[in-house]
């Protein structure tokens, strides 16, 4: 063990890792990567896309620049993405290198969903325990992401919902 470690065990109290969402280094929490990922991502395409829809309307020069101001989001977003999955391998003692699968559709679900390890571990200390505001969020997320699936396969599979609410 090192002097690190020693201290947090002489001390007997809990360390908490800090959450920067602008590095790779510490870990994140699960409930927190779940509501990061989605809100984050989110409202920087929209801030960034509403302005570039704003610099598009001044001209054709402009036109091209909100083209690049898009792309340009994408990239901003994929790497958010991936930063914060990186922390959240990192969480559960993984390579950083498996975040690549963040840039899969959907796939940051089961990174979600996969448990951290308690306390130090060789990516540094735990991190903070969810906040209430970050648990009330991930429920709301939770049920707003249950019921686009419902309504999509109830949607896409051609099932009558007057006929359905017969049988109910």
């Amino acid at each position: 063990m090192n002097k690190f470690e020693n201290s947090i065990l002489q001390n007997n109290h809990q360390r908490y890792s800090a959450v920067d969402i602008f590095s790779t280094e510490g870990r994140i929490g699960r409930q927190r990567y779940f509501v990061y990922s989605i809100i984050l991502p989110f409202a920087l395409f929209l801030v960034l896309a509403s302005i570039a829809g704003f610099i598009s309307k001044l001209g054709n020069t402009a036109s091209l620049v909100s083209y690049v101001l898009l792309a340009a989001s994408l990239v901003a977003v994929l790497l958010l993405v991936v930063r914060l999955t990186i922390q959240r391998c990192h969480d559960f003692n993984a390579n950083s290198g498996l975040a690549l699968l963040a840039l899969i559709p959907f796939a940051n679900i089961i990174f979600a969903l996969i448990p951290g390890n308690n306390g130090l571990n060789s990516y540094g200390e735990a991190p903070k325990p969810a906040s209430i505001l970050i648990k009330i969020t991930t429920k709301l997320l939770s049920l707003i992401l249950v019921s686009i699936a419902a309504y999509s396969i109830i949607q896409f599979s051609g099932i009558d919902l007057k006929e359905l609410s017969t049988f109910l």
